[in-house]
């Protein structure tokens, strides 16, 4: 016997077994799996569990196998649980469930509490485990079998996917920030990497996964990601999966986190795919052209679910035509942005009868904010928003690491400009700033001579430094020939920089390099 999540094909079955014994319960509902047993496509049982713990209700055809029937059911709840298993059932009932382990707790109620693999006690011994463990080869086949053996329960979530080479943060925080405004209380996020805790990654309306929670998922499962041999990230995407199964969220938007067809993001079953833009960076995995890093970013198209892009390049839109068309998915291409005005502090636009705000001076934020936009706009049947929601939302979005002022005297700016294409975005903005001091910092893989002859285009006043990360480059390489300053020491480069009242300091690079510089100065307040 087969255990599958609840779907078109077998939904009309399970509700002619409602209709049979008068049953008025819901089938999708935020924060429920509902599996069915089935066998030659014949439904023999289902049950249906909520946020993780919870059963709302189990049941076994009348056969000569109703038990291996509930067995089965009750076997594949043991699989996903979270802490415990809640059961409500009658006291003549009561015997049958507890041969499968469970206890009366309460008149009605039985519990069955789940086996933990692992018993971490804090969240940095469960960082340390799973770093200690052996690297795997880049492929995703093994996690999409891991999800299966889990029913891929993914796809009871309502997800909007995000990819693309720059921008894919801004514009999960844009849709995150008007949906919030719509009165959704409960929207998901996934992105990476994190500039303040890594836990970061995982939020529920910009309030992150907690460590208890989170170290008490891998105690559980630790042993199943082991056995599957799941990478880091791949273990927080799934736990990630778990948690907003486990709150109960409205929608969950994912950033990919690499690429696309390969990225451990794509386990998820969207609504809309949605790529921000492509451009030539991490070439060493996805290829060293426009069109290659096309397709594989292009690799989150799915079967019938709208694929939207704010690319604008003809042998890039080529690339998603064509893969669309495999997938039977329809391309969306957005509106350009025509005539916004940029302030120092804000820019305003007008688009799709919105008259727009942002507060920011970043002007690549246009983009992502239209972008934004058309998301919303997509998903609004099942999503509503107000003109308000969507005009108040955007100008309150503010995206950490992106043009950001962290420090008012002097005035400090940082930006995660990481490769050539977000650095021209960052110089375009830039210019509203005379003569500004930089500090620049970079990974050693990304186009750093392209991105400093940008730098310099801007300002004669460069220094550069490094930090600690295992592909971070070194001062002495990202300098070669340019006309800059070293200094290998990024703390003292910012120490000086606080010092220089009358400048405008901005400190740009990698988002790992702006993670450090943006906590040590939080520090010194």
């Amino acid at each position: 016997m087969y255990i599958e999540l609840l779907s078109k094909k077998n939904e009309a079955q399970v509700m002619k077994t409602f209709e049979t014994y008068k049953m008025n319960v819901p089938l999708y509902e935020n924060g429920t799996i509902f599996l069915c047993a089935t066998e030659n496509n014949i439904v023999y049982g289902f049950v249906k569990l909520y946020k993780l713990r919870e059963i709302k209700l189990i049941y076994a055809m009348p056969c000569s196998r109703q038990v291996e029937i509930f067995q089965t059911l009750l076997s594949a709840l043991d699989r996903i649980g979270y802490d415990r298993l809640i059961l409500h059932t009658s006291k003549a009932n009561e015997p049958f469930f507890a041969s499968f382990g469970y206890s009366r707790s309460n008149p009605g109620t039985m519990v069955k509490i789940l086996p933990l693999s692992h018993h971490f006690e804090t969240y940095d011994e469960v960082q340390a485990f799973i770093d200690a463990q052996k690297d795997r080869v880049y492929s995703l086949d093994h996690f999409k079998e891991f999800a299966r053996e889990h029913f891929n329960i993914q796809y009871v979530l309502k997800c909007v996917h995000i990819g693309g080479t720059n921008g894919k943060g801004s514009t999960v925080n844009y849709t995150k920030e008007v949906l919030k405004h719509a009165h959704y209380y409960e929207v998901g996020t996934f992105t990476s990497p994190s500039l303040d805790q890594r836990l970061d990654i995982i939020q529920i309306n910009d309030v992150s996964m907690d460590e208890k929670t989170f170290v008490h998922m891998a105690n559980r499962f630790m042993g199943d990601f082991l056995e599957a041999k799941l990478s880091k990230f791949e273990i927080e995407v799934f736990i990630s999966i778990l948690y907003f199964i486990f709150k109960g969220v409205d929608i969950a938007l994912y950033e990919v986190g690499l690429g696309g067809s390969l990225d451990a993001t794509n386990i998820i079953g969207p609504l809309l795919a949605v790529n921000t833009n492509i451009g030539l960076d991490h070439t060493d995995y996805l290829g060293d052209t426009y069109t290659s890093i096309a397709r594989n970013k292009a690799g989150i198209i799915k079967d019938g679910v709208p694929y939207m892009t704010a690319e604008t390049r003809a042998d890039v839109l080529d690339v998603f035509y064509e893969e669309c068309q495999k997938h039977h998915s329809e391309l969306i291409l957005i509106d350009p942005v025509e005539d916004p005005v940029y302030e120092k502090d804000s820019i305003t636009y007008d688009y799709h009868g919105y008259h727009v705000t942002l507060d920011t001076g970043a002007h690549y934020q246009v983009v992502n904010s239209a972008l934004a936009i058309n998301i919303l706009e997509t998903i609004r049947p099942l999503f509503p928003f107000t003109t308000d929601d969507l005009i108040e939302g955007l100008k309150e979005a503010h995206w950490a690491g992106r043009f950001e002022k962290v420090h008012e005297d002097p005035l400090i700016i940082i930006d995660g400009a990481h490769n050539k294409e977000g650095m021209e975005e960052f110089v375009r903005s830039a210019r509203a700033y005379d003569h500004p001091h930089v500090i620049f910092s970079a990974l050693g893989d990304k186009d750093t001579d392209a991105m400093l002859s940008l730098l310099l285009s801007l300002t004669d006043d460069v220094t550069l430094t490094q930090f600690k990360h295992k592909r971070a480059a070194s001062a002495k390489d990202l300098a070669k020939d340019f006309p800059v300053k070293i200094n290998t020491d990024w703390k003292a480069c910012v120490d000086e920089a606080l010092t220089m009242h009358e400048r405008t300091i901005m400190i740009t690079g990698s988002l790992y390099f702006l993670a450090q510089v943006r906590a040590y100065l939080k520090s010194k307040k």
